[in-house]
């Protein structure tokens, strides 16, 4: 059970009363609990309103393969949720102009990386707006926040170290255009390319887990970015 770090004091798990407040507080702690129950093999636990259409599981059944789908995707929006927690207030309000722009070179550079054209991710949130006095919205930020963490599986990092995204520095127009170049430069270095389409690392002789190919963007992510169109 996550703890807060300035009470000491246990805080509630998806579903239970006061959730949503402590996840608004603590949305860093979240994703790092998150991030560590799945590099354990664990789920995060479901708000049992969740599961079976609103019914309580048998205890002792096993899960049929729907009910296992919908608990992945309830995973991959929570991860979604906690991520976008943690984008930044801007320092004012950003131009709906920019975040599209941010986007759409977004899934240029997914395109190059897939070696094809996939599914974009949308953003339809402003509502014909030209302002946005909001973080980054989830559609966008959470992408981003996904796309370091593969930067950092290829070539020990090395990639990440020259295009990894300052997200916690995404607070005005300006932050978003150099986020838009690092985007373009990533899709326009021939090496990172070939590097994103090199095919899954088999595990080793021991069957250790090996983390997901470099530059493929594992089920999780999918789930993400199907999410989010």
């Amino acid at each position: 059970m996550p703890v807060d770090p300035r009470t000491g004091q246990n805080l509630p798990y998806p579903g239970e009363p006061g959730y949503e407040e402590a996840l608004r507080a603590n949305p860093e702690l979240y994703m790092e609990m998150a991030q560590g129950m799945q590099g354990e093999g664990e789920m995060m636990p479901q708000d049992p309103a969740m599961m079976g259409g609103g019914e309580m599981m048998p205890p002792g059944q096993a899960p049929s393969p729907d009910e296992i789908t919908s608990l992945e995707q309830e995973e991959a929006m929570l991860d979604q949720q906690i991520m976008s927690q943690a984008a930044p207030q801007p320092d004012s309000a950003f131009s709906v102009d920019a975040i599209n722009t941010l986007l759409s070179e977004f899934n240029n550079t997914l395109d190059k990386f897939a070696g094809e054209d996939i599914p974009d991710i949308e953003w339809t949130g402003s509502e014909g707006g030209k302002k946005w006095d909001q973080p980054l919205p989830p559609e966008v930020f959470s992408p981003l926040a996904a796309l370091n963490d593969t930067l950092e599986l290829v070539e020990d990092g090395k990639y990440a170290d020259k295009y990894a995204i300052d997200l916690e520095a995404l607070t005005s127009d300006a932050e978003l255009r150099k986020a838009t170049a690092s985007l373009k430069k990533m899709a326009n270095d021939k090496k990172l390319v070939e590097a994103m389409q090199q095919p899954a690392t088999m595990p080793d002789a021991q069957g250790a887990e090996m983390p997901p190919a470099p530059g493929n963007f594992d089920q999780e992510e999918q789930m993400l970015a199907a999410n989010m169109g």
